[in-house]
């Protein structure tokens, strides 16, 4: 044993040596490390490049489709200036392993300077030392991973070298300056961008010749005055000193968070962040840097900012909440002209600040979930993406397809009971109020035990407002007061990441979730307000285990509705081949379902006929006709489509159809791109793998509980998903012949052959074009919620058997 140690210390101190020889010989050639490197300028001189106008569209398009949000490969994020001047580190965000927590890392938060940065074990990718042309290139890490990938491009083979790993959970090189010339010789192949086209000359070029005059950059255009108007009143609105103003601004702190505010009249790239400030409206933000929202912001008086977001937009992580005159009159009509006297002013108590039916009880519950339902696809979008980018944690305990509703604010008395929801608010406490432990059986006892006493104070509390034991009818679900399209939502799951969509889309699914407003506040404080994403291995397998309580209850509210003697048959089949040992858990969960339904059903398929009512029902608020998906006669089309649309949407609805086995050679998402033969008439669509699972009472080995004969696919029109797996170009006139080619595929090498013809590889001289153009048609669709998508999950084009299938 001591030999062991000598020789692991003995090669710490060759590996310190060497490194200590390396720095010195950069130290030689370049000058010492500056302790700052002041890039700021107060503007470019004539002939100069621009950091905002020539480089961070390149780096947008071609950088930030990895490098952006907490899955950004060595912390490295390309989105905007300070995140290339902080540089990267080996340290990963995604731990599931780690034993305690880490020190968060977030950009523009936790770190003021380069030198913070540099503590915190971050190496620059830039130059900092003597500030000479020579210098800016050769000891830039960006330069020199543009150069190497300039000097070694992506072989035109028809496959990727296997030499590239892009799994999720491979291993970071992170290099350094110092140990360039290693990783040079050992990875030539690995220059920037990673298993993808190099830049074009002129792309690089553009980003040599800023590195070479110093990176500078020279400061953004200040704030419109309309701009500085419209803050300045919600401002203003959300630091009022009253009580009932101060609890309703924290509540809505708490919620919006995460949100990219867009407000109207301003640009539709201009977003903001909602944050707590020492400083107050009229002075410049500074932030503080809590890892929760609801965490003790310190002794000092604070106040809500709006945080201008000064980065490139990643789908990912781009969640949009539109603020308005009339969203402003929303809020002063649900919290402050309620006849409700707010007496104190709840502390920062970690034992309840958790915990929001003792937060905000003086709130009134009614308005409380109409806030969460006038925005209800955000609030959902929230839980799928959370602060977190992506992540399994939050994401295998649900269903690769799956529909939401709500139950309607007015007649579902659980949701508007203020009294009854803070008297069982000790029940409804989530894991993050206590400090994460590595306990998880007597973690997960505890919230058992507190999940059952919470269905059973419920249906007591049911029980006596109707004695009748009569139970739901379709009345019940929230119609969106005919208006609003948040009525009806659907979930699509893409393994660790996912999609929320208005509207019921896709073919009827296997699970349904109808959500009250005790539920929907649980979710968002246990996936987003309490989810740590630097948490340790406890606080993320508490969560999920905390998930699958609320999962059921979301499904138990939607077999309420169903026939009673219907009830047991198709929870069992959502919980096929359970764990042994699970019975007993799942029995638990399965409650308050003893009353019958006032639903009258005419088909054995109860299931599918209530998933018709409620599109019947709330479906005016929204587009619920799917002409992709559930065409009756094959002759439904958009009313104002081309002949090339309808054309395009005949070919493609056959593909919606493919079902089984099948599915199992095609990727998770796919971006089609429909070529007209005229740019501006071009059609995308997405293809949507859905996967189907024997259950969901598991957290590992999701591979044992697939039943890929029950697999699905849904067609979309324009793009759902952050992470495209592929990329499909059709010519119009190609396109039934491509789909019937489409319709054989049955195993890897069928699809192999279809993507050879049809598809985007890493490596194909198109690619950056197929993807400048999915990115171009999306912004223009959609320009408030469009964003850069995330290459990371492109998949490799693999030629042998399903178990070389590297997706």
């Amino acid at each position: 044993m001591r030999k062991v140690i000598f020789l692991i210390v003995l090669l710490m101190v060759v590996m310190t040596g060497c490194n200590a020889f390396k720095a010195a010989k950069l130290k030689q050639k370049y000058g010492p490390v500056q302790s700052k490197v002041d890039r700021l300028v107060a503007a470019h001189a004539p002939g100069e490049i621009s950091f905002y106008k020539d480089v961070q569209p390149i780096l947008e398009r071609r950088c930030s489709v990895c490098h952006s949000c907490y899955d950004a490969p060595c912390q490295l994020k390309t989105t905007c200036f300070e995140g290339i001047e902080r540089g990267g580190t080996k340290a990963l965000v995604y731990n599931a392993a780690r034993l305690t927590a880490d020190t968060p890392t977030r950009l523009h938060v936790d770190a003021d300077s380069v030198q913070e940065w540099r503590n915190l074990g971050f190496h620059p990718v830039l130059n900092e030392r003597d500030q000479v042309p020579v210098a800016q290139l050769e000891n830039s890490l960006l330069n020199l991973m543009l150069q190497l990938k300039k000097d070694n491009p992506l072989p035109q083979t028809d496959l990727l070298p296997q030499t590239f790993d892009i799994r999720l959970d491979h291993e970071y090189i992170c290099t350094t300056v110092e140990d360039f010339p290693d990783f040079k010789e050992k990875y030539s192949l690995w220059g920037m961008p990673y298993a993808l086209p190099a830049l074009t000359d002129e792309e690089r070029e553009i980003i040599v010749a800023w590195l070479r005059q110093g990176a500078r950059i020279a400061p953004k255009p200040k704030l419109s005055d309309q701009s500085m108007q419209v803050i300045g009143r919600w401002e203003t609105f959300m630091n009022g000193t009253s009580l009932k103003e101060r609890l309703m601004s924290r509540y809505l702190y708490e919620h919006l968070f995460i949100g990219r505010i867009h407000f109207e009249s301003m640009p539709e790239r201009e977003f903001y962040r909602l944050v707590r400030s020492t400083t107050p409206p009229g002075q410049p933000v500074v932030e503080i840097n809590t890892i929760r929202p609801y965490a003790d912001p310190g002794p000092d008086p604070f106040y809500y900012r709006f945080r201008r977001l000064e980065r490139t937009i990643a789908v990912k992580d781009h969640t949009v909440y539109h603020m308005t005159a009339d969203k402003m009159a929303r809020y002063r009509e649900l919290f402050l002209e309620k006849d409700v006297v707010v007496t104190r002013l709840p502390g920062y108590d970690p034992a309840t600040t958790a915990n929001p039916f003792k937060t905000f009880a003086e709130l009134p519950a009614l308005s409380r979930y109409r806030f969460m339902l006038d925005d209800a696809r955000f609030f959902v979008e929230g839980f799928i993406k959370g602060p977190v980018c992506r992540g399994q944690v939050a994401l295998n305990v649900i269903n690769d397809h799956f529909f939401v509703v709500f139950f309607d604010p007015e007649k579902d008395t659980i949701s508007n009971d203020t009294r009854f929801l803070s008297e069982v608010s000790d029940l409804l406490g989530i894991p993050s109020e206590r400090k994460s432990t590595l306990r998880l059986l007597s973690t997960w006892h505890h919230y058992a035990k507190l999940q059952k006493e919470y269905l059973v104070a419920k249906e007591k509390y049911l029980m006596q407002l109707n004695p009748d034991d009569i139970g739901n009818d379709i009345s019940y679900v929230w119609d969106g007061d005919g208006i609003n399209p948040n009525a009806l939502l659907t979930v699509f799951r893409h393994f660790d990441s996912a999609s929320v969509v208005n509207g019921f889309v896709g073919k009827m699914p296997k699970t349904g979730w109808v959500i009250d407003y005790p539920l929907f506040e649980r979710i968002h404080y246990l996936l987003v307000a309490g989810f740590n994403v630097y948490g340790n291995l406890g606080h993320q397998l508490e969560t999920r285990l905390y998930m699958d309580f609320l999962r059921m209850e979301g499904e138990n509210n939607f077999l309420s509705f169903l026939p009673i003697n219907s009830r047991r048959e198709i929870w069992a089949d959502w919980y096929t081949d359970a764990r042994e040992g699970a019975e007993n858990y799942l029995d638990e969960q399965f409650r308050g379902l003893q009353r019958t339904t006032r639903i009258n059903y005419h088909t054995d398929d109860p299931k599918t006929e209530f998933f018709h009512q409620l599109i019947a029902y709330a479906g005016k608020a929204t587009d619920t006709h799917d002409i992709l998906n559930r065409c009756p006669d094959d002759d439904c089309f958009d009313k104002d489509a081309s002949p090339a649309e309808k054309r395009a949407d005949r070919a493609m609805r056959k593909v919606a159809n493919i079902h089984g086995l099948q599915v199992q050679a095609l990727p998770d998402v796919t971006f089609v791109h429909v070529d007209t033969g005229k740019d501006s008439e071009d059609l995308a669509y997405t293809i949507i793998r859905n996967k189907a699972l024997s259950n969901n009472s598991m957290l590992f080995r999701e591979d044992r509980r697939r039943v890929p004969e029950n697999d699905t696919l849904t067609v979309v029109k324009g793009h759902v998903g952050s992470y495209p797996n592929a990329f499909s170009r059709i010519f119009i006139d190609e396109i039934e012949d491509c789909i019937e080619r489409y319709l054989k595929i049955k195993d890897a090498l069928d699809y192999y052959n279809f993507a050879k013809r049809y598809g985007t590889q890493r490596n194909s001289p198109i690619f950056w074009q197929e993807s400048d153009w999915h990115y171009r048609k999306f912004g223009n669709e959609r320009p408030v919620e469009a964003g850069v998508f995330d290459m990371y999950r492109f998949h490799r084009i693999a030629e042998k058997s399903d178990a070389q299938f590297t997706w």
